[in-house]
């Protein structure tokens, strides 16, 4: 749901009756745009009740607290990176072409989202905290869904389970398909797709070479 939907879902109830779900949804929606706004040490609970315009307890009752709204946050966006990538790569016959759907699912996200998501990734740079360690949790979860979705290929690659060889390959492409596209909003002439031909032509034989890769000591 936008954010101008939900704005005007929740206009439409009388003030005070705003069913909680739909006010969990908004404390969500708006906290997410804060944290980008101000980061996580700058975004504030004041200033998230003024926005909603609800008081400061309503708003610690839908979000428990600052960290566990960023962390809730964190888990909206890890979702809707993963629903995108698993119906990216589901939807392809072969090995390159799902590594490809993949690699391009995750620019365009990250093009769709780039202020939020440069705003997020940025945190990692700032002193240790409840931002560092929520991002540590998404790039964590990102490794697992590859590593999922590569040893769900076994009928490309002869491979089952996700074995240690499965998951350092898996932590290999995530991590160089996400510093390309931290270097890539320094390039914006560059297209997405571009991009994830490069990536893909790139990465592509140490994929195609797994079951051979799992034989190493």
């Amino acid at each position: 749901m936008t954010e101008n939907k939900l704005t005007e879902e929740v206009a439409a109830h009388a003030h005070g009756r705003v069913p909680r779900e739909l006010r969990r949804r908004q404390v969500l929606v708006e906290g997410r745009v804060l944290f980008v706004e101000r980061g996580y040490h700058g975004a504030s609970m004041d200033e998230l009740a003024r926005r909603m315009g609800v008081s400061k307890p309503v708003v610690y009752d839908l979000a428990g607290s600052k960290e566990r709204l960023f962390r809730d946050v964190m888990a909206m966006v890890g979702e809707e990176l993963a629903q995108r990538l698993i119906s990216a790569v589901v939807a392809e016959p072969d090995l390159t072409r799902k590594l490809h759907a993949g690699i391009l699912a995750f620019l365009r996200f990250v093009d769709e989202n780039r202020a939020q998501w440069t705003a997020l990734l940025s945190a990692l740079s700032a002193n240790a905290g409840p931002s560092s360690d929520e991002l540590t949790t998404l790039r964590r979860g990102q490794v697992i869904l590859v590593a999922k979705l590569i040893s769900e290929m076994e009928g490309d690659v002869g491979t089952s389970g996700s074995s240690p060889v499965v998951e350092a390959l898996a932590q290999a492409i995530n991590g160089a398909v996400e510093s390309v596209a931290l270097w890539w909003r320094d390039h914006p002439e560059i297209s997405a797709e571009a991009l994830a031909e490069m990536l893909t032509r790139f990465l592509s034989p140490g994929l195609l070479a797994l079951e051979d890769l799992r034989s190493l000591p």
